[in-house]
């Protein structure tokens, strides 16, 4: 398992008992930036990607 998806187990442990999550410090015990956990909190697991514009010649 790695740390995305046991990220994603402790979210979902998170909102199911309606605790204020401490992005902070999730972050620190994944290894992973604030940003990216409270992304993963908002939408609840992976978030999608966001496809980038390709340049024309």
């Amino acid at each position: 398992m790695d740390k995305f998806q046991k990220l994603t187990s402790t979210i979902r442990l998170i909102k199911d008992t309606n605790l204020k999550p401490n992005f902070s410090a999730l972050a620190k015990a994944y290894g992973i930036d604030r940003r990216t956990v409270k992304k993963y909190y908002e939408n609840g697991g992976m978030p999608k990607r966001k496809k980038k514009k390709e340049k024309g010649i």
